[in-house]
């Protein structure tokens, strides 16, 4: 007694009825991926021009509070706007997420994505920063920064 079972194959059909299921997931988890990167970009963007403009601030205070230097060692008390602008560039050293090959903070009156532009105007250090691709007037971020 040899009973040999038989098996039935998928067709044709249903093959690409798979492939095409497969295909629209992946092509909808590629959208949602693209999406949730775009905000983390500007959401990081965002965090580093706060982080910035306290950072700025406190070591600008670290003068008034005796000490002898201030943007982590690098300027020499009595803090000055220019002084301010050439230690942050110096010292911070988050990337822009836009270009991660560049350093978000940089010496500039300009808005580009994803950097934080540090800018000395007399007794003030001007924060500049957009936080999407396109810097729609929405997407900027302006912090001024009194030296006393």
């Amino acid at each position: 007694m040899n009973k040999t079972k038989q098996t039935k194959a998928f067709t044709l059909i249903e093959l690409l009825v798979v492939v095409a299921i497969i295909g629209i997931l992946a092509a909808v988890g590629v959208v949602a991926y693209n999406g949730y990167t775009a905000s983390a970009k500007a959401n990081a963007t965002k965090t580093m021009h706060s982080n910035a403009v306290k950072y700025i601030s406190a070591e600008i205070q670290k003068c008034s509070l005796g000490e002898s230097k201030f943007m982590g060692t690098n300027q020499d008390c009595p803090a000055t706007a220019a002084k301010a602008v050439s230690g942050a560039v110096a010292t911070m050293t988050d990337k822009n997420p836009y270009s991660t090959s560049n350093n978000a903070v940089a010496s500039s009156s300009s808005f580009v994505a994803g950097q934080v532009s540090v800018n000395a105007s007399g007794s003030n250090v001007s924060v500049k920063t957009c936080t999407k691709t396109g810097c729609a007037s929405a997407d900027q971020l302006t912090a001024t920064i009194s030296v006393d």
